[in-house]
């Protein structure tokens, strides 16, 4: 079937589902039925996020069972096009009169109540957990309905900036546009290799994601500039295509900043798009939406910056309204007071609110022994606490101001670019370059955490290049790895002296490699070892370099002595005796390694969010799953190896 059948096959069953039923497809349900229509079998659709047994036996079958109550007729992956096809046509008003944005509905079938949806990334558009700022949130639907409009949208991270950018594209389809949804974390470091490389892929994924041929061959020549080449791309071929206004949100524009060789001529190009729209009417049916977490400190002059023009949207914090609306969405009779309890602790930070209402209403523990473990490493904040320590640690110069933050009993005044930092991180407040802590989470946590890694920095020993505590107790912050081998022990039953060689041998070879990334062998369980890493970069790079010259090794070898290894890597603190190490970081992070691919990685969200801008990786999965001794499902990710 062509691509833009599928297309509208697809917007017709939205539109059955939510004439019917008063809710809309979400994400993981157009995945699957823009596949099906495709022509894909069932055992081969895959969703972001979800194990192919999840697809094939809950999501699919209850999508099938909601079309067949909406469409009278009995839907299957079989029928359904035949099923969509003959049915009546939506009643698409493509006009462009600006009309109120309508509140999106919820979905008690996808969602049957806030506390079975686990807080951390985007909600669903269906979701009952997200919370509206009418003020920005108006403003930015009328803007979106703008022809050539602009809108940047800054919060520092789970402050729900991208659940709000699906929703303006979701509002703009709805009123005849196409969108597509441009994520910067998902591209490979060597895409920022130099401009024209760039902006191809740019082009090719604007392509692939609107379901059209990408036509780079033909269309890129090799007489003109890039940015020149890019622009006929889009003026020339996707905008006459489609025939109607395109709305393009860029996600994570952070990613950009660091290469400062593309994003100077990147962000002025979205600067002369914007521009071209005032004078060219096929640059008016084009809309962007740019979301970012930090300042931006790439050096563009005023009229080349796309940052300072078109309508800016700072997503504040909850107010003590919004938490209160919101524990009432879990069921959680709230009193006034336990609203500023809570928001006393962490503020009205969407994601720590979020965090604390889901666990106490899942009953997993109390308001009162929640505002007391949250600053400990045994809160239910201590992940999220850990990934700032670890990027605090790896920037000296911003844990020195962050310390003197603390130290003072008033707003204090820091240098631009620091102040500008930590704020974008969101550890403080900022009025003009005078900053305060931003909660008394952080305050408690790092007050006590900076103070205490200063003096063991000056207590502590260095030991092939990893700082080691001198007495146990204490604790670091530590990437931990965990290797094992796949079936081992029938290795060894079947055939023992060929399998143990082979065992020393790569043993050997990866406690040599650890010693490389300046990590540390600390326990050999037989079959495996446990290492530890100051860094979560080194962690993962030495990770990916073990299993890639394992592969690279086993090339020449006979079948009987090549062993397929699994590794798992957790980020959190552990406690030292000098020779050995223990606590919690040390068993999540074995578990990890049970559930990672041979030959392959596991890797927990928080080392992901640690080293993602840092490394390149070859994510083949990321889905939640219930580890063996951890009460909540985990979200993980697993890395393959290409050679």
């Amino acid at each position: 079937m062509a691509d833009v059948d599928v297309i509208k096959l697809l917007e017709l069953a939205d539109h059955w589902i939510a004439q019917k039923t008063g809710s809309v497809l979400n994400d993981a349900q157009k995945t699957i039925l823009s596949q099906a229509l495709a022509g894909k079998k069932l055992k081969t659709i895959q969703v972001m996020g979800y194990s192919q047994n999840t697809v094939q036996r809950d999501l699919a079958p209850k999508l099938w069972k909601q079309l067949s109550e909406v469409t009278g007729k009995r839907v299957t992956i079989k029928s359904l096009r035949l099923i969509l096809e003959g049915l009546p046509d939506a009643d698409t008003d493509k006009s462009h009169t600006l009309t109120p944005p309508q509140p999106l509905p919820l979905s008690t079938t996808t969602f049957p109540s806030p506390i079975w949806e686990l807080p951390g990334g985007q909600l669903d558009l269906a979701s009952p957990c997200y919370v509206e700022r009418p003020g920005d949130e108006s403003r930015a639907y009328e803007e979106i309905s703008k022809p050539g409009s602009l809108i940047r949208i800054k919060a520092p991270r789970q402050m729900g900036k991208t659940s709000l950018m699906v929703r303006l594209l979701y509002h703009a389809e709805r009123q005849g546009c196409r969108s597509v949804a441009l994520n910067f974390e998902l591209a490979e470091r060597e895409v920022f290799a130099d401009l024209n490389q760039f902006l191809q892929w740019f082009c090719a994924t604007v392509t692939d994601d609107l379901h059209l041929p990408i036509q780079l061959e033909n269309r890129w020549s090799k007489f003109l500039g890039s940015k020149k080449n890019c622009t006929n791309y889009f003026e020339k071929y996707l905008l006459p295509t489609l025939r109607t206004p395109l709305v393009l949100g860029l996600d994570a524009v952070d990613r950009i900043f660091p290469h400062e060789h593309v994003a100077d001529d990147f962000f002025g190009l979205l600067r002369a798009w914007h521009e071209k729209a005032k004078q060219h009417e096929i640059w008016k049916n084009f809309r962007l939406i740019i979301v970012h977490g930090t300042e931006v400190y790439i050096p563009l002059s005023n009229d080349q910056s796309p940052f300072n023009v078109g309508l800016p949207i700072e997503l504040s914090e909850f107010d003590a309204h919004q938490v209160e609306d919101l524990a009432q969405r879990h069921g959680l009779d709230f009193t006034w007071n336990d609203v500023k309890q809570l928001m006393a602790m962490v503020g009205g930070h969407p994601h720590l609110i979020r965090l604390a209402l889901y666990k106490i209403a899942r009953q997993d523990i109390t308001l009162s022994k929640l505002l007391e473990d949250a600053p400990t490493e045994t809160g239910i904040y201590a992940d999220h606490l850990r990934l700032h320590r670890w990027h605090l640690e790896k920037h000296p110069d911003l844990a020195d101001a962050l310390t003197q933050v603390l130290e003072a009993n008033r707003p204090v005044q820091l240098k631009g670019a620091i102040a500008f930092k930590l704020n974008s991180m969101g550890l403080v407040y900022l009025v003009g370059n005078q900053v305060s802590i931003r909660n008394d989470l952080y305050r408690q946590y790092f007050r006590e955490r900076l103070h205490l890694e200063k003096l063991q920095s000056q207590d502590t020993k260095e030991y092939r290049g990893r700082i080691i505590p001198h007495s146990l107790g204490d604790n670091v912050l530590a990437a931990i790895v965990f290797t094992d081998i796949k079936d081992s022990t029938q290795k060894q039953h079947e055939n023992q002296q060929p399998t143990l060689a082979a065992i020393h041998r790569d043993l050997k070879l990866m406690t040599k490699l650890c010693h490389q990334f300046e990590g540390e062998v600390l326990k050999s369980m037989g079959d495996g070892l446990l290492m530890y890493f100051v860094s979560a970069v080194k962690a993962v790079d030495c990770s990916q370099t073990i299993q890639k010259t394992l592969s690279l090794a086993a090339r020449g070898l006979p079948t009987q002595e090549v062993l397929q290894h699994r590794i798992g890597i957790h980020l959190a603190d552990v406690f030292f005796n000098g020779t050995d190490v223990q606590g919690d970081g040390v068993n999540i992070a074995a578990r990890l390694q049970s559930q990672a691919k041979p030959g392959g990685i596991c890797i927990s969200w928080i080392v992901y969010e640690a080293v993602k801008n840092h490394l390149q990786l070859q994510i083949t999965n990321s889905e939640h799953r219930l580890l063996r001794g951890i009460d909540e499902p985990m979200l993980l990710y697993q890395i393959s190896i290409e050679l």
